[in-house]
């Protein structure tokens, strides 16, 4: 068995028993524990799993992947109106790192014009704002997660480690007031949550169809969120949010801004 071989049936596993063990592993195909540590580095590398101690678990549920080319033009009013809310929190010349996701391109496209240093680990980002001249654009390392088309893992953290960003606008795949807000891939998290710590503002930006859902990988409690921009949410959401100390941004039907 080769090399890809064996790790594409560690993938195998991964997927129909959620986690694998290095013992087991390296028994099982008959190599040593070291080369079983380098084919789950390679695939965490990948976004595929998440190293732990003595073993890895499955990085995020396959049965829930939504690719971002599919939802992109889902709900396109309602983040156009966020898009627009987030704007007016961007200083001119400031420093601003755009997360991945269909609302955080959606805001690229409306600061092609502003004189900004922006940062992003989105690919949608990188496109929209590619050839803004008065953009200067950093974009971090890492894997490519493609469902999000998101760059990710250790090179991404490294990169983000290094940097410093007046407001993060971040993404995510799900929000709930108790369980906080969550995506789909436990190292996208991580790598997300390295955004965060660059940051003196956090601002997400989600529109309310990922109201009230938990997914795989927790981000974040709103203890952490500065700003919430949304198109609808209801008075008591927003009550119970602002005792978290988060500001809360929606448009009413009116086209006023509670």
């Amino acid at each position: 068995m080769t090399g890809y071989e064996r790790k594409e049936s560690i993938v195998k596993i991964l997927q129909d028993e959620g986690r694998v063990l290095v013992g087991e592993l390296s028994k099982h195909y008959h190599v040593t524990k070291v080369t079983i540590r380098k084919d789950l580095e390679s695939l965490e590398n990948r976004g595929v799993l998440k190293r732990t101690h003595g073993g890895a678990v499955r990085a995020e549920n396959a049965g829930y992947l939504r690719m971002i080319s599919d939802t992109i033009h889902e709900n396109a009013d309602s983040k156009d109106v966020i898009a627009e809310m987030a704007v007016k929190l961007i200083r001119p010349s400031s420093t601003v790192f755009i997360d991945s996701g269909s609302t955080t391109a959606a805001l690229a496209r409306k600061i092609k014009h502003m004189h900004l240093t922006v940062s992003t680990n989105s690919f949608l980002v990188l496109q929209e704002l590619a050839h803004s001249d008065s953009i200067e654009l950093l974009v971090t390392g890492g894997a490519l997660r493609r469902p999000s088309m998101a760059l990710m893992g250790e090179s991404a953290r490294f990169f983000l480690s290094q940097l410093h960003s007046d407001i993060l606008f971040m993404g995510a795949t799900s929000y709930d007031r108790e369980h906080g807000i969550s995506c789909t891939n436990l190292i996208e998290a991580e790598t997300k949550r390295s955004m965060m710590k660059t940051a003196m503002k956090v601002c997400f930006l989600a529109d309310s169809s990922k109201a009230g859902k938990v997914s795989m990988a927790r981000i974040c409690g709103w203890e952490d969120i500065d700003v919430f921009i949304t198109n609808s949410v209801d008075r008591e959401e927003i009550t119970a949010l602002k005792n978290y100390g988060v500001e809360v941004l929606v448009e009413d039907h009116q086209g006023g801004q509670l």
